[in-house]
This record gives C-alpha cells, sequence and structure tokens, in this order.
C-alpha cells in the first residue's frame, strides 16, 4: 500500500524538522560553551586561562563537558554528503568525547618541581570514562556494520571502504595507545585528541570546498570562480590563522593556545552557519544511495 500524500508530508516535514534541529543543536552548544567560558573570564576578573580546555577545572567544567559530548554525539549523527566528510565528521564527534572526558594536564608540584600533570584525583575518572567511549565505540562499530542495512551506510563504496578501513585502524590506535602506553596518554591524550579534532573539521571545511568547486565546475565556472568559493576561502582562513597564531603570536601571548582554539572553533561555527542557512529548504540525499543495489 502507498503511502498517502498527507503521510507523505507528514514525514517530510519530521525528516526536515529533525535535520533543522540537528544543525541548529551544535551552534547552540558551541554558543553554550562560548558563554561559560566568557562568564567565568568575567568572573575572574578578565583573566584568560591558557587554554579553553583548562576551563575544566572551573566551575565551568560540567558546560565544558556536557557540550563536548552533546556536539561530538551530533556531529557523529550528521551524515556527510561524501564517504570522506561522513568520516570526517564522525570521528571528530567521537574524539570530542576523548577531549571532554580526558583532561589537560595542569601545573602540579611533583617531587618539587612544577610540572604539568592529570591530578591524581582526576585519573581514577579519566580511566573509568575513558574505558566507557572506547567501548561504546565498538558497540557503535558493530551497530553500524550488522543492524544497519546496507542502504544505510557507505560502505557498498570504494571510498566507503577506505573510510571503514581507516576509522577501524584509528580506533585500533587509540586503544592501544591507552592500553600499552597509560601514562603517555593521561599526559597527552587530550592534547592529542584535541589535534586531531581540530585538523578533522578543517577537513570538513575543505572537502565542503572541493564539493562545491565540483558542482561549479558542471555548471560550466571557469577555473578560478570554481576554487575560490566560500568554503574554500573558510578552510584557507583556518589554516592561515592557525599558522600566524602559532608564529606570530605564540612567542608573545602566553594563553596563545586559547586563541588558536577559540579562533578555529568561531570559524569553524561560521561555516557550519553558513551551511545551515544554504541547506535549510531541505536535507539532499546522498547520490550513491539513489542509485539501486
Amino acid at each position: 500500500m502507498r503511502a498517502s500524500d498527507p503521510d507523505r508530508a507528514s514525514y517530510r516535514h519530521e525528516l526536515q524538522a529533525t535535520y533543522r534541529y540537528l544543525r541548529l543543536s551544535i551552534i547552540l552548544l558551541t554558543g553554550l560553551l562560548g558563554i561559560a567560558v566568557g562568564l567565568q573570564i568575567l568572573a575572574d576578573g578578565g583573566s584568560v586561562l591558557p587554554s579553553v580546555s583548562a576551563y575544566y577545572y572551573t566551575p565551568a567544567r560540567a558546560v565544558f563537558v556536557a557540550s563536548l559530548c552533546a556536539v561530538g554525539a551530533c556531529m557523529v549523527i550528521h551524515r556527510g554528503r561524501s564517504d570522506l566528510e561522513d568520516v570526517l565528521l564522525n570521528f571528530s564527534g567521537y574524539l570530542a568525547f576523548f577531549v571532554a572526558f580526558v583532561p589537560t594536564a595542569r601545573k602540579e608540584a611533583v617531587e618539587g618541581q612544577g610540572t604539568a600533570v592529570i591530578p591524581e584525583d582526576f585519573v581514577a575518572a579519566v580511566i573509568n570514562n575513558t574505558w566507557a567511549i572506547l567501548i561504546v565505540g565498538a558497540l557503535a562499530f558493530v551497530v553500524e556494520m550488522v543492524v544497519l542495512p546496507q542502504r544505510e551506510r557507505s560502505t557498498g563504496t570504494r571510498g566507503g571502504k577506505a573510510a571503514l578501513v581507516a576509522s577501524a585502524l584509528a580506533y585500533v590506535g587509540l586503544l592501544l595507545f591507552f592500553l600499552l602506553a597509560r601514562q603517555s596518554f593521561l599526559d597527552w591524550g587530550h592534547g592529542l585528541a584535541a589535534i586531531v579534532l581540530f585538523i578533522g573539521i578543517m577537513g570538513v571545511v575543505g572537502v565542503n570546498g572541493i564539493a562545491m568547486a565540483r558542482a561549479r565546475q558542471e555548471a560550466g565556472h571557469t577555473k578560478r570562480t570554481r576554487w575560490f568559493n566560500r568554503y574554500t576561502y573558510g578552510f584557507l582562513g583556518m589554516l592561515v590563522s592557525a599558522i600566524l597564531i602559532v608564529v606570530a603570536v605564540r612567542p608573545f601571548v602566553e594563553q596563545w593556545v586559547f586563541v588558536l582554539e577559540a579562533a578555529l572553533i568561531a570559524q569553524f561555527l561560521g561555516f557550519w552557519i553558513t551551511q545551515t542557512v544554504e541547506r535549510w529548504t531541505e536535507p539532499e540525499p546522498r547520490q550513491d544511495a539513489l542509485v539501486p543495489g
């Protein structure tokens, strides 16, 4: 029996509303983190900590952890329009949980010397929560491969298979890092996860720049107008600002990591808002999802 037109219209409306709320959630949750950090800066009389992650050790901790986990979940849920974009969103979203659960090291007096470590009273929570996200990650992989039907995932294409292999290898690398180098994981896990997360979201912007260039090529645009689009500008802006902050700001500003993180988050948020406006009318289906079999 074919669905009636009202049923189809209702389903389309629910799908569109869910898609919009998902995209808006990332915007609002990022704003939540920014407001919580901003309020803490005001409470500290304008003093800024060395990084956004350092606010884990302030009254803003609950918002820091909750917003990162929620944004990470939204990124994993959001389906990319290509295999590469999808794996970048999934992996960046997954790493957001590690950034939230494994705090940045802070200065502690260890054997008479100031050393950056995770305080001892936080270590048990870090280990427990890391095991939890590793186990859930493995379960999610099983669900992806066994429960979801073929049309719900993209492993049937060459790109999809490559993305699957890359994701599995990255997960195994994380697991081995945690199991075999526990102290190094505690010392460097947060920083490495944050770096790869930022590389991932920059990659998302870059992938969309390439996709727009290809779309413009099909529309007959010149080579210059194809590649100089708003998303390639966004990617280049993130890359150049990161380089400038590391090279020009780092030697003079103690809080250069905070400046770098804030700049990249703000630029990615600008990209996400722009793309949300662009795709507001309806989410377009993946082209490979339209091919039967």
